[in-house]
C-alpha cells in the first residue's frame, strides 16, 4: 500500500513538474529558465539542443535560422537559475566576395529598418546579430513567444542586407 501511495505521489509531482515547463500564455515570468526557453521555442516551431559542458542551446527556428541562446543575468551562471535576460545569437559568414563598406552600409540598413535585433561585427570579424530579452518585471510567455518569432522572421531577412 505505501509502495502505491509513493508512486502516486511520485506521478502527481511529475505530471505537476511538466505542467509548470509547458507553454502556458498568460504566465508571467519573473525569472527565465531553461525549461521555459524551450518550452516558448517549441510553441514557435523551433528546435533546441543543449550543448554539452555548456550553459548555451542551440536552436533551429523553424525557417532553418540556427541561433545560440543563452541565459544571463543570472543568480547561479552555471546553472542558469534566477536568470533576467535571454540572449539569442545569430552569426554569418563574412562574405569575401563584397566589400567591407558594403557589408558595413547592409549592417547599418538593416538596423535602421529592423527591430528586433541587432547586427554588429564582432572582435574576431565575424557579422553576428543578436536579441537581448529581459525578464526585469515579469515577461509573459505570449510576450517571450512574440519576440523570440519576431527576431527569427527579422534574423532570415538580414542576409539580403548585406549580401545582395
Amino acid at each position: 500500500m505505501r509502495a502505491i501511495f509513493l508512486g502516486s505521489a511520485l506521478a502527481l509531482c511529475a505530471t505537476t513538474g511538466a505542467q509548470a515547463q509547458s507553454f502556458a500564455a498568460d504566465r508571467t515570468l519573473e525569472t527565465f529558465t531553461p525549461t521555459a526557453l524551450k518550452a516558448t521555442l517549441a510553441k514557435i516551431g523551433a528546435i533546441t539542443q543543449d550543448q554539452p559542458d555548456r550553459p548555451n542551446i542551440t536552436v533551429t527556428f523553424e525557417n532553418g535560422l540556427k541561433a545560440d541562446a543563452l541565459l544571463m543575468a543570472c543568480t547561479d551562471q552555471e546553472t542558469s537559475t534566477g536568470c533576467l535576460g535571454t540572449s539569442i545569437l545569430v552569426n554569418y559568414d563574412t562574405p569575401t566576395d563584397v566589400p567591407m563598406s558594403q557589408v558595413l552600409e547592409g549592417i547599418s540598413e538593416y538596423n535602421f529598418r529592423q527591430n528586433f535585433g541587432r547586427a554588429y561585427i564582432d572582435p574576431e570579424g565575424q557579422i553576428s546579430l543578436r536579441m537581448y530579452i529581459i525578464a526585469d518585471g515579469g515577461i509573459t510567455m505570449e510576450n517571450y513567444m512574440q519576440q523570440l518569432g519576431l527576431f527569427a522572421a527579422s534574423a532570415a531577412k538580414f542576409p539580403g542586407y548585406v549580401y545582395d
